[in-house]
């Protein structure tokens, strides 16, 4: 037996070798990938987009291997992760993707290759050596995308990065999209809300759009729309032209699509707000406004109402501790869309993982539409309508909270609207007046040239506050450039919608593969339930103070003389002690509470991480008497 097992060890090193050689042999592109969200596997829109190319594309991985083995090896592995991936699309490509991989060493020809292409170093010396990793893609007409360091905290948005930057240029024909908007997305003065008066920076998201079509600004007192655009993107619209409302009612009739951003209290437009009277808060016009042409379309913003959800509150801090403000909301996938089957939503919502709203508006499609009214978003069943004024001057969260009485029925947060309108100026166009001097235009005619009808393609969101970064990205400057880590869908919401109505539904599937955080849901259960313990007998003693002090304005009001009113009877001492032992009972309740809180929430932890540590420890209790079950088997 024991020269049986000497003569069985080598045997099976050997084989182990054989095994690991043969499998590097002929098994090099075989993956398995394990994960949930199958993050190491290309999506078929990428499949779709690199089988599709026509233009061929070349792209360079600059990656400084050398210096980095020694100075950085953190970034082996991910270094390792992008190489296989860009294989990976090189085989899907069919010849028209070439990968050229360069090592810029200091000092070298590399190294002067790649700062011309727009590279970024970092340094990993004190002498200054700079260690870069970043890509370099460039297409048969000398247009060129990079991207200038690969950060590691995006490797959840590698697919999309190298995706959008291969298709952009194999794809150089971009579609164009007319922007109008009453707010500051393209930067410009000071908020007047903001203590530190700096210049407003330009919305990110606007710089996503324009990597994905051309975008034309219309002024906001225009009277006419470019006659060149696919697409017009309305954001926050107010306060138009008259001409300019009949221009979008002919580019809709005429086949034109549209996406529309309305909102019944936009908090970012601040422009009638003066910080030195506070009450312009509430007089301020921060309503979204497009005429007639809602209710032409089919569709109308309920008036002076925004949504409320207490299910799917977004937390803010206040002086007392956390708190869920339900004017603000944080919604997930069970509110994207119709159920939980994606194939059945929207294609535009139909993998995206969650939307962040403020101040939302509700939507509703009116009685006589002739148009087809799709929900695409919606709260959740425990939400109500909120007059919008109770947020116009400050949140709210607890005044909000403690009036909060469910309708038992979602509301609509964002839709999309198609089939045959009718023109919202059946008349004609409205009338302009004539300055002295210029010419008269002809009078409106049935046969005028104007259209009546059409079909519509219109898709609405009631929120623009959502566009605003702090909804939904952080922003963080790396060595001048400025690096983007999403928290949420919303950017995403717009593209895919652009691109969805413009017949590109490639790059969706991608957008949706992005690594948010995953809530926990228990402890969240458990955190709302205390919470409404809490609220419960906090309105109890507020009940029992209220009572009190009523009380003893009574007894108060009784006396008479002023000397009198100095002196406490017998029956006010009883009456304020006995107040005073039941406000310091239900102090001692609600410390119960919030212990309590606590306590279920650390207990869930603990449950969590002993199972984390059992469950190794069973796996290795197994292997080791399987391994004792079959020495034992062996030796009898």
């Amino acid at each position: 037996m024991k020269k049986l097992n000497l003569i069985a060890l080598p045997v099976l090193i050997a084989l182990f070798f054989a095994v690991n050689l043969a499998s590097n042999a002929f098994f090099t592109g075989t993956k398995l990938d394990l994960t949930e969200a199958k993050l190491f596997t290309l999506s078929e829109g990428t499949k779709n987009i690199l089988g599709a190319m026509e233009e061929p594309v070349t792209l360079r991985l600059f990656y400084s291997s050398t210096l980095a083995k020694e100075k950085a090896p953190v970034l082996e592995r991910y270094a390792q992760r992008v190489t296989e991936l860009l294989d990976e699309y090189a085989s899907y490509a069919e010849g028209k993707l070439t990968i050229i991989q360069v090592d810029p060493q200091p000092f070298s020809e590399e190294e002067d290759m790649a700062v011309e292409f727009g590279m970024k170093g970092v340094p990993v010396t004190s002498a200054g050596e700079l260690v870069y990793f970043g890509v370099a893609a460039s297409n048969s007409i000398d247009d060129q995308e990079v991207i200038p360091f690969i950060e590691l905290p995006r490797e959840d948005f590698l697919e999309y990065d190298f995706t959008k930057l291969i298709y952009g240029l194999a794809n150089p024909q971009k579609h164009k999209v007319g922007l109008l908007t009453s707010l500051p997305i393209e930067g410009g003065a000071p908020n007047p809300m903001d203590p530190r008066g700096q210049a407003a920076q330009p919305w990110f998201f606007l710089s996503q759009v324009e990597t994905a079509f051309e975008v034309e600004t219309i002024e906001r007192g225009a009277t006419d729309l470019p006659a060149d655009i696919n697409l017009l993107l309305l954001i926050h619209p107010k306060k138009l032209d008259p001409q300019m409302l009949f221009a979008i009612d002919q580019f809709v009739l005429g086949g034109g699509k549209v996406v529309a951003f309305m909102d019944p209290h936009c908090e970012a437009d601040t422009e009638e707000i003066n910080p030195q009277d506070q009450m312009s808060a509430f007089s301020a016009n921060r309503t979204s406004d497009l005429g007639p042409l809602p209710l032409a379309w089919g569709f109308e913003l309920v008036g002076e109402k925004i949504a409320a959800d207490k299910g799917n509150a977004h937390r803010v801090r206040m002086p007392d501790g956390e708190m869920p403000y339900v004017a603000w909301l944080d919604l997930n996938e069970q509110n994207l869309g119709a159920g939980d089957d994606a194939s059945g939503k929207d294609p535009v919502i139909s993998m995206l993982k969650k939307i962040n709203m403020a101040t939302a508006g509700i939507l509703k499609p009116t009685a006589d539409a002739t148009t087809k009214f799709e929900p695409m978003i919606q709260t959740g069943t425990e939400s109500m309508q909120v007059d919008r004024i109770r947020a116009a001057m400050r949140p709210d969260p607890k005044g909000m909270l403690d009036s909060f009485v469910s309708e038992d029925t979602p509301l609509t947060l964002a839709a999309r609207i198609s089939g045959p309108i009718k023109s919202a100026y059946p008349d004609g166009p409205p009338e302009v007046p004539v300055k002295e001097g210029e010419p008269v235009l002809p009078e409106f005619t049935p046969d005028g040239g104007w259209k009546k009808e059409g079909t519509g393609q219109i898709i609405v969101i009631a929120d623009a506050d959502m566009l605003q970064d702090r909804w939904w990205v952080n922003l963080q400057n790396f060595f001048g450039q400025m690096i983007a880590s999403p928290t949420s869908n919303n950017s995403d919401l717009l593209i895919n919608s652009l691109e969805n109505l413009t017949g590109n539904s490639d790059m969706i599937s991608l957008r949706s593969r992005q690594g948010f955080e995953r809530p926990f849901t228990r402890v969240d259960a458990i955190r709302q339930q205390s919470e409404e313990r809490f609220r419960e007998e906090e309105t109890k003693l507020q009940l029992d103070l209220n009572e009190a002090e009523t009380r003893l304005a009574e007894l108060q009001s009784k006396k008479e003389g002023a000397v009198s009113s100095l002196i406490i009877t017998p029956e006010e001492r009883d009456e304020i002690e006995k107040f005073q032992a039941k406000r310091i009972e239900t102090r001692k309740q609600l410390r119960e509470v919030k212990f309590s809180l606590k306590k279920d929430i650390d207990a869930l932890g603990t449950s969590i991480k002993f199972y984390n540590f059992l469950i190794p420890i069973l796996v290795a209790l197994l292997g080791l008497g399987f391994w004792i079950v079959r020495s034992n088997t062996k030796a009898a």
